[in-house]
């Protein structure tokens, strides 16, 4: 099978990094440490902290679209704008946690609303698939849950691997240096 773009770009990533490891960006407004709490709207200045403090460690992060839609319409353009600073280094790789079901979401997982790399998807039927492949977007089939802290997705072509650290890694700090704490976390797996 000849490497789709999606999974061109994942290797590149886990190459450049020398990493198969991503970060679950699911921001909770009981969670976000102090310094965040000043924001009106705090999930994108954290993402974009975070972001800043673990870029170089890992190979993608996995943005968890119900945590964001927690706040309405603001976290909804937060997530397409932490989607697109992490995307900034031409490296990494931004992938949208739903988990989808069918193809429906095809065009908005893709670059005209949230300009994901890759989904989730929990139905991971052909047609749907090729919906995604079809807007240049990688799918990683879930069987159930996302689970975090360790457990790998693949990718559904050429055996493609992440692994996840998630809250443990995200809030390991809740003080001024929240996003060194996040590093010394994802430094300590």
């Amino acid at each position: 099978m000849t490497p789709s773009k999606f999974a061109t770009q994942l290797q590149r990533a886990q190459q450049a990094r020398a990493s198969d490891w991503a970060l679950l960006l699911q921001p909770r407004l009981h969670a976000i440490p102090l310094p965040m709490q000043r924001y009106d709207d705090p999930f994108l200045p954290f993402g974009k902290a975070i972001i800043d403090a673990t870029r170089d460690l890992l190979c993608a992060y996995v943005f968890d679209l119900a945590a964001y839609l927690a706040i309405g319409a603001a976290g909804a353009v937060a997530l397409e704008r932490t989607i697109a600073y992490a995307r900034t280094d031409d490296v990494t790789v931004a992938i949208l946690h739903a988990p989808f079901v069918g193809s429906a979401f095809a065009e908005a997982a893709g670059d005209n609303a949230f300009n994901a790399d890759a989904v989730t998807l929990y139905a991971a039927d052909a047609p749907s698939i090729a919906a995604y492949q079809e807007q240049g977007i990688g799918v990683f089939p879930v069987s159930n849950a996302i689970v975090v802290d360790g457990i790998r997705l693949t990718a559904s072509e050429l055996d493609l691997n992440i692994c996840i650290a998630g809250a443990r890694v995200l809030y390991a700090g809740r003080g001024d240096d929240f996003a060194a704490c996040a590093r010394s976390a994802l430094e300590s797996l």
